[in-house]
């Protein structure tokens, strides 16, 4: 199992390292290639939990609602109709008239189902599934777009002179990986003690311990390819850690309540799309958060 981990990690991770630093447009491409096939595996998931989602709608749904946070992730790259769209939409915004579409649609077809919790559930759920995919994925792309303060996401920063937006993708993947990894190894060597049985009986407190140092270390090297304060890693890698697994525990959640071990079959020794991406559904909104509120950044 280890051994196929580390051989998978060695043929994607240059793949995800090298879209992070040739930036966008393909960035924009991968991150709508993982969400279709992350949303795929959501709706089955929801199906297989009893929550009958209609599957057409919901993936449709899904990727409108991602390709709306993408749009406006390269508001300043954008033109012709898009630009005029975000024009059109921009005191709610996109993804908020593309969330609330979808919310009315899918409310509309639970009004088909033959009794009214079953439709109401089907309503909810479903909802719930294209939000957490559609919504949260884009912030990865966001975080490609953050810039220094007078800056943009192409200003030369840190200390190898990367992109700013390459140098942030950097770091939210070193932390997001570094904290998996340390996890990982250290719940394996040393773990003893449950973290949340009833959601995930692999995860212990010692792994939770061991990857919090692992993302600082992390954090450590991505914030010198950023140029941040050196007091700033001991604040991102706890805190992109701690979202990196709480990432991990509610996708373990929505696989606990459809009976799955692992949400598809796609990537060997790691399960599905979703299993790869599900720390950075949290992982990414947290660190964009930090860099916009606290440490000064734009987009």
């Amino acid at each position: 199992m280890l051994r196929t981990r580390i051989l998978t990690a060695l043929v994607l991770g240059p793949i995800v390292l090298a879209f992070a630093l040739f930036g966008e447009p393909w960035l924009a491409i991968l991150i709508g290639l993982i969400a279709f096939l992350a949303l795929t595996e959501v709706i089955a998931l929801l199906d297989a939990a009893g929550f009958e989602p209609p599957q057409v709608l919901a993936l449709v749904a899904g990727v409108a609602l991602t390709a709306a946070g993408l749009v406006v992730a390269n508001a300043a790259s954008v033109g012709g109709l898009l630009s005029e769209l975000l024009r059109v939409t921009q005191r709610p915004g996109l993804v908020t008239i593309t969330m609330v579409a979808a919310v009315l649609l899918l409310g509309a077809v639970g009004f088909t189902r033959s009794e009214a919790r079953a439709g109401f559930v089907t309503w909810a759920m479903t909802s719930f599934g294209i939000a957490y995919v559609g919504l949260l994925l884009p912030f990865v792309d966001l975080v490609g777009h953050l810039g220094p303060p007078g800056g943009s996401a192409a200003s030369a920063v840190g200390g190898l002179g990367l992109r700013s937006g390459s140098a942030w993708l950097l770091l939210l993947v070193l932390v997001v990986w570094g904290y998996d990894t340390g996890a990982y190894l250290t719940g394996r060597w040393l773990g003893r003690r449950r973290l949340i049985d009833h959601i995930s009986p692999s995860k212990t407190v010692e792994g939770l311990a061991g990857g919090l140092v692992a993302a600082t270390v992390a954090a450590g090297i991505g914030a010198w390819f950023i140029g941040l304060a050196p007091w700033e890693p001991l604040v991102i890698g706890p805190l992109v850690g701690l979202a990196a697994q709480a990432g991990d525990l509610a996708e373990s959640m929505l696989k606990r309540a459809a009976g799955r071990k692992d949400s598809g079959f796609l990537i060997p020794g790691h399960g599905g799309m979703l299993d790869r991406v599900d720390s950075f559904l949290f992982a990414a909104p947290v660190l964009a958060g930090y860099a916009l509120l606290v440490a000064g950044r734009s987009v």
